[in-house]
């Protein structure tokens, strides 16, 4: 027994050494590359160039047995909060560039109201709903949608043929002219002919399609709803064959061009006010090396351009299972490690412009974004945040060309999201869904994230620590 504590001791000063030499080493190159610096309860950012003698944070350290204790966590349930429907006030607006998917179509409200909670012995509002969308354009994430075949009987059949003969005599959806489309929709809807043949015909209903999808969130008011005939913007989210619906907005003839030019953007981007795109790489300096010549997309502050790659191309994503699984599941997902893979699995060569490489090496990190969009329990409203790999200056890449992947070639690289600058500060339970973009090639999964055990496994991450616990005697 004697033996067994003096092992444990010498163990636990090992492991306490271990981190503080290795939390040491983590903040001083942080200072160097300007990177993020986590350390005990506090995330710092320091920007490159900043003075880190000037930083209010306080840095703290806590060790146990165990290793570095995280913070205390509040749980998402205890913690709901009222918010106004769809989570935005009138002071904000909803960010089209960031969503997920986006249609041009009719939202039908089929069910649901007002219900309360009881939270800590509290009535909390809320709201819930199961919807149905028509879509006539999808201007964003066709792939994700499930799309669902209307019966013969069912009653919104003939606006579903509706919807499907319009679309058709739509050659070019970017370029549409959408304030024509509703005064044309209502006449197909007074045609009586067109609604009794697609109640007859199968062939027809084949093509009478629509999108499952629900609502719900705690307000203290009624969300509103735009009339059942009446053509909308529609976000929607999600990776079930029932998409959750993030925001409706009305068309007009100067929201329609707006969502448009965001929604043409690569993922991450953005328009400032002049109506000029940013990337999320413009804080880092010129950056003219990190894209073609002839861009179809130039960032106005940074000079990174973006080119589309060519089709068919395979992007994946896949998630690495952690090397111990706790026994409350709480690292299910793993922690925090994927595996992405670009395949070519044509005949011919694919280039890749948003995934810039030198003659040394593919540059992943310089070229990767990664939107992560979080949820809680407490309302409906999905913050998206853009977080970035931590990179070195870009300003000493002298010159990169597109990534180009040969008939049957495939490429991978591991990466580690909860370690990106900008990752949201999560409390309690959240299911995220993280999209890796390249540009508009997009690769997305969902993570089931408690920050109870993933803040302290980033830390541990950080400081080179093993991640399995120490009582496993690794």
């Amino acid at each position: 027994m004697l033996l067994f504590a003096e092992r444990r001791i010498i163990q636990f000063l090992t492991i306490t050494l271990k981190t503080i030499f290795a939390v040491f080493t983590l903040a001083v190159s942080s200072l160097a590359l300007g990177g993020p610096l986590i350390v005990g309860e506090q995330q710092i950012i320091i920007n490159q160039g900043a003075d880190p003698f000037q930083l209010r944070q306080v840095i703290n350290l806590n060790l146990n047995a165990n290793g570095i204790e995280g913070r205390k966590i509040l749980s998402t349930r205890s913690a709901m909060k009222i918010t106004p429907p769809f989570g935005l006030d009138e002071n904000q607006t909803f960010p089209w560039a960031s969503a997920e998917k986006v249609v041009v179509g009719l939202l039908k409200k089929k069910s649901g109201g007002k219900r309360e909670r009881n939270v800590n012995g509290k009535q909390i509002p809320y709201y819930y709903y199961t919807l149905e969308v028509d879509p006539l354009i999808i201007l964003r994430g066709k792939k994700q949608l499930s799309l669902q075949i209307r019966r013969k009987n069912d009653v919104r059949i003939g606006v579903s043929n509706a919807l499907c003969e319009m679309s058709k005599k739509i050659e070019d959806p970017e370029s549409f002219d959408l304030s024509k489309a509703q005064s044309r929709l209502e006449e197909l809807l007074k045609d009586e002919k067109l609604l009794k043949k697609a109640k007859d015909e199968q062939e027809i209903q084949a093509d009478c399609k629509y999108i499952r999808a629900s609502y719900n969130g705690v307000h203290e008011e009624e969300p509103v709803w735009p009339d059942e005939e009446e053509l909308v913007f529609i976000a929607l989210s999600g990776t079930s064959s029932t998409k959750k619906l993030t925001y409706w907005e009305s068309i007009t003839s100067t929201n329609a061009k707006r969502i448009k030019s965001l929604l043409d953007l690569p993922y991450g981007w953005t328009l400032n006010k002049l109506g000029k795109p940013v990337s999320p790489w413009s804080e880092y300096g010129e950056q003219s090396n990190m894209g073609e010549e002839t861009a179809l997309v130039v960032c106005s502050k940074s000079g990174r351009g973006f080119s589309p790659a060519d089709e068919g191309l395979t992007f994946s994503v896949s998630k690495i299972p952690s090397e111990f699984v706790q026994n409350n599941y709480s690292n299910r997902d793993g922690d925090g490690f994927f595996s992405l893979t670009l395949r070519n699995s044509t005949d011919f060569p694919l280039a890749i412009p948003a995934l810039r490489m030198n003659q040394d090496d593919i540059l992943w990190k310089e070229s990767l974004s990664c939107l992560v969009s979080s949820t809680t329990n407490s309302n409906s409203l999905i913050a998206t945040a853009v977080c970035l790999p931590k990179f070195s200056s870009l300003k000493d890449l002298e010159k990169t060309e597109p990534t180009i992947l040969e008939p049957g070639q495939e490429i991978s690289t591991t990466v580690n999201p909860l370690l990106f600058s900008n990752f949201p500060q999560i409390e309690g339970y959240s299911q995220l869904l993280f999209r890796f973009c390249l540009g508009k090639t997009v690769a997305l999964t969902s993570f089931s994230y408690n920050s109870g055990y993933h803040e302290k496994i980033k830390l541990r991450i950080r400081a080179g620590l093993p991640t399995r616990p120490v009582r496993l005697g690794d």
